[in-house]
Order: structure tokens, then sequence, then C-alpha cells
């Protein structure tokens, strides 16, 4: 079985590929979204996501650490390893301790917050051209921005999790209010759709005016909505 699933949250994936191999479905491979499933007696595995230190690349050591933990290494996506271990060895956890688990979100965030910076870098760049007449690549920009918003919401979650982990260390929370005020997801969605609507605005077949309409009305109230949500969520 394949499925396709974009996920930018490990928790909310992990979370996911352990109910499918509650239902007998045991991921063995990933690659540009799709995940292959295989069958496998219900709830015979535990997947866990881990943060590797280099992009593409594990250890030895790392590998070595796993293997003698019993644990599999199913694959490595980026920075992404995906690991396993048989259900009746008992729970499977890879970070125990407060400290460790913020380190490791710490990771998460710095590669959220490079990968932001590039898109941003890209999506400058393509509004340039944009503003210099090429208006045929504003679709693309939308798109950029829309990515930009979900990696803000996702560094947004990060930084609530460090607060609170931070907390139980008796740390004092930051009273910064933006660092907690996640975009909400109608501001790229709606940017998608209206992406949408301007690649098919040159498309001449009946019935597609309406298409494009019905789809820059509706990106522009989930923009407005989100935008308002968004100014009113901490």
């Amino acid at each position: 079985m394949t499925k396709f699933k974009l996920l930018f949250n490990k928790d909310e994936e992990t979370v996911w590929i352990n109910d499918l191999a509650a239902q007998g479905w045991a991921m063995r491979s990933f690659f540009g979204g799709f995940y292959s499933f295989e069958r496998c007696q219900p709830g015979e595995y535990i997947y866990q996501i881990d943060f590797a230190d280099k992009f593409g690349h594990l250890s030895r050591d790392y590998r070595d650490f796993m293997e003698e933990m019993g644990v599999e290494i199913v694959c490595q996506w980026g920075f992404w390893v995906i690991l396993r271990r048989p259900a009746q060895e008992g729970p499977f956890e890879l970070y125990t301790d407060v400290e460790s688990t913020m380190e490791h979100y710490r990771k998460i965030r710095t590669m959220f917050k490079v990968v932001t910076a590039f898109e941003i870098i890209c999506f400058f760049v393509q509004m340039t051209a944009v503003f210099n007449g090429s208006v045929g690549i504003l679709p693309a920009a939308l798109i950029i921005l829309a990515l930009i918003l979900v990696l803000m919401r996702e560094i947004s979650r990060i930084n609530s999790i460090l607060d609170e982990l931070g907390q139980r260390q008796g740390q004092p929370a930051e009273d910064v209010g933006w660092r907690r005020r996640k975009p909400s997801l109608l501001l790229p969605v709606g940017m998608f759709l209206n992406a949408i609507a301007l690649l098919i605005s040159n498309i001449e077949i009946p019935g597609y005016d309406t298409v494009k309409h019905v789809l820059q009305v509706s990106a522009i109230v989930l923009m407005v909505v989100g935008i308002y949500r968004t100014a009113h969520r901490l």
C-alpha cells in the first residue's frame, strides 16, 4: 500500500505511522511524500522519528547504537530518520529526559529556520522578477509564500514545546507573544488556491472561467479569515 501525505510536524507523523502499524500496516519506505506500507501483525511495531546530525548521512556510531538497542533503521530522508522496534520488546522512546528532548527540538527548529530563510530569499527573488514583468511566475511565488507560512507554523509550535519543557526545568517562560503566534492554516491554503487559479487562468476550456472565479473568491475569503485568526491568536 502506498499513501501520499505531506507532514511537517514530526510528532503528528509519528502518531499517524503508529496508528497504521496498529491496523496492520508497517511502513517500509518514504520518498517525496509517498509512504510505502506492507502488511504486518496489528501492533507488531512501534515507530519513532529521529533527527540526524548530517543531511542524508548516518554515522557508523549511530547505526551501531541503534543495532545494540534492537532498533531497525527503516529509512532516512534528508535529516529525518524513521526507526522501528518490535512492540513485544516494550515501550520505544528516543528521548526520556527533558534536556535531551529540548536539544532534539532545538535542532529541528534550527533546520526549519534555515529552510525558511532560504525560501524567503527565493520568494523575494521571484517577486522582483514579477515586478519586472515576469508575471507568469507569480503562482510559483505564492506557493513559496504558502510554504513559508507552513514552516513558520511549525517553528511556532516548536517554540511552544520548548517553552513548556523549559518551565519543567524551572526556567521562566519568555514573555514574547510573537513566538507563539502561529499563522492560521487558512492563509497558506488560500494562497495555494489563488496560485491554482492563476495557473489555469490562461486555459481556454468551457467552464474554466467559473472554476477560476470560484477558486479566487475562496482564496480571498480564506486569506481574510486567516489574517483575522492569526492576528487574534497567541
